[in-house]
């Protein structure tokens, strides 16, 4: 079990989606798996936000050659999901300064629940990723920002992946490793959910531990 950091506040909760849209992410499935997972995980998060004082706000940016925005702060409640196209290289770092920049200009002086970003990459940065990752750590919401970290298949370098989620849950979480279309979609409900219901629910104060897959839901998967 998981413990999880301090409540923010006592308004929204923002869900960020961090994801590689790199060419690699056209091999295999990878893509179609995660547009798919994100989908299917759209109605679960609703559950949740019915125990948000507020709502929850969906936001999503992916990341290959530069980094750009897909969705900005809409409620769950109204939120679909457009399918993202694949291209380019891994320009992790920018994805990063792209959401600090967001998080030091719209967010200055908001309230509201611990916010959870999920990164989701196949491969490893093509950019200075450090140089993006400080510039997230050392926003306030970044700082504070519950971190969890998805390698789609077996190429994904761990350790920028760790490094990402840094101190979150007191360094207790390690990066989820999806080695098929199985996984993939079994992570992104539990990375968006839990990490959701832990945010707003600080008394339960508790993260529980990843899903196992089991033999007979991957016995037909090809892994990455």
């Amino acid at each position: 079990m998981y413990e999880r950091e301090g409540n923010m506040g006592n308004r929204d909760l923002h869900l960020f989606f961090l994801i590689d849209a790199s060419d690699s992410m056209s091999y295999g499935g990878k893509v179609e798996t995660l547009n798919n997972a994100i989908r299917e995980a759209i109605p679960h998060i609703r559950e949740i936000a019915r125990e948000a004082e507020g709502s929850i706000k969906v936001h999503a940016l992916s990341f290959s050659t530069g980094a750009r925005w897909l969705t900005k702060n809409v409620d769950v409640r109204d939120f679909t999901w457009d399918n993202i196209t694949t291209k380019g290289v891994t320009d992790m770092g920018r994805g990063f300064e792209l959401l600090a920049e967001k998080l030091s200009g719209d967010f200055q002086g908001e309230r509201g629940y611990q916010p959870v970003m999920i990164l989701l990459s196949d491969g490893m940065p093509t950019d200075d990723y450090e140089a993006g990752l400080k510039k997230l750590k050392a926003t306030k919401w970044g700082s504070k920002a519950i971190r969890i970290s998805i390698a789609i298949g077996s190429e994904t370098d761990m350790d920028v992946l760790q490094e990402f989620i840094g101190d979150s849950f007191r360094g207790e979480l390690k990066p989820l490793k999806a080695k098929n279309a199985a996984e993939l979609k079994n992570f992104i409900r539990w990375a968006s959910t839990a990490a959701s219901n832990a945010s707003i629910n600080p008394m339960k104060g508790m993260l529980p531990p990843p899903p196992v897959v089991s033999s007979e839901d991957v016995l037909e998967e090809v892994d990455w």
